[in-house]
């Protein structure tokens, strides 16, 4: 954890806030000791993730990351001879939020592979201060990129930062393929507020969906087990919704309602349902999960019933 939030002038900035120049932010930890800590726990064989608001909260979190990358690789200026992307894809670094990062730091984010785990929500609310606090020129180059993300080739991770963002996840593919608010569908766009805040940052819904998938199960060491994804030998987990995703439009992504939610090939929540009691059977599962087990049978049967 580095910074606190742009909204109480607590994110970590280079420079001042352009509306309260007395104040850069505050780190709640000193870059070198990020990088004493950060190092302590992949020694110990950890994933590290880091928190981080403001673009000098951002570039400590890079700096702590490239200088655990970079040792492995020859000592010499040819780091082509070195696949950092290689060793990156080995730990899977991350930070959370990437919210305001410089143009430079953006670049050594790209190079290294390290993974931005972003929530979209969270531009369509801040979109109401974002330009008092950061200025047009830091706004436009820095701040709340995605498809900036996900054209250097980044497994772009997509959530939602609850409670202090609804859960939903379609509020999020919202908010990421409008840069409107999944509230109310209203942007801080004078010029055209059907365009969206900053649209040349939007996604489309192909990139959503794998932001709140696939990524996520990369950004956890899940990839290839079927998570974020169906498939025979996967887990099994998936939702059923009342529309077609793929037929509704952007606006009526944010309208989408669920009406079940399986795990591991058994309903465990349907619309206008009691709960279903999960008891020894979700103790078992997790028992399961956590050993290493996997679901095959589960899975295959389910899938089998879908044929």
């Amino acid at each position: 954890m580095t910074d606190g939030a742009l909204g109480s002038w607590g994110a970590a900035l280079l420079s001042p806030y352009s509306d309260k120049t007395n104040t850069t932010g505050t780190m709640l930890i000193e870059e070198e000791d990020l990088y004493s800590v950060v190092k302590g726990w992949d020694d110990l064989g950890y994933q590290v993730n880091i928190h981080a608001i403001g673009d000098r909260a951002n570039r400590a979190a890079v700096t702590a990351f490239e200088k655990i990358l970079r040792p492995p690789c020859p000592q010499s200026s040819n780091y082509e001879a070195c696949s950092l992307g290689s060793l990156q894809d080995e730990k899977r670094f991350r930070i959370e939020h990437t919210q305001i990062i410089s143009p430079e730091d953006q670049e050594r984010l790209f190079s290294l592979g390290i993974i931005p785990s972003i929530q979209p929500t969270h531009a369509t609310s801040d979109m109401a201060y974002g330009l008092a606090r950061l200025g047009p020129e830091r706004l436009a180059r820095s701040a709340y990129r995605m498809k900036s993300f996900y054209n250097a080739g980044l497994p772009v991770i997509l959530g939602s930062d609850f409670p202090v963002e609804p859960p939903s996840p379609f509020a999020g593919m919202y908010a990421a393929m409008t840069r409107r608010s999944p509230g109310d569908g209203s942007s801080q766009n004078n010029t055209c507020p059907e365009c969206g805040w900053h649209p040349e940052e939007k996604i489309t819904l192909q990139e959503a969906l794998g932001g709140f998938g696939a990524h996520v199960a990369w950004g956890g060491f899940m990839d290839g087990k079927g998570v974020g994804e169906l498939k025979v030998g996967g887990w099994a987990d998936w939702i059923v919704l009342d529309r077609d995703i793929w037929a509704v439009g952007e606006e009526g992504i944010r309208d989408v309602k669920v009406l079940e939610t399986w795990v591991a090939g058994r309903r465990v929540w349907a619309a206008g349902e009691q709960p279903v009691e999960l008891g020894r059977w979700w103790r078992g599962l997790w028992k399961r999960v956590l050993l290493g087990g996997r679901l095959n049978g589960a899975v295959e049967r389910v899938l089998g019933t879908l044929n």
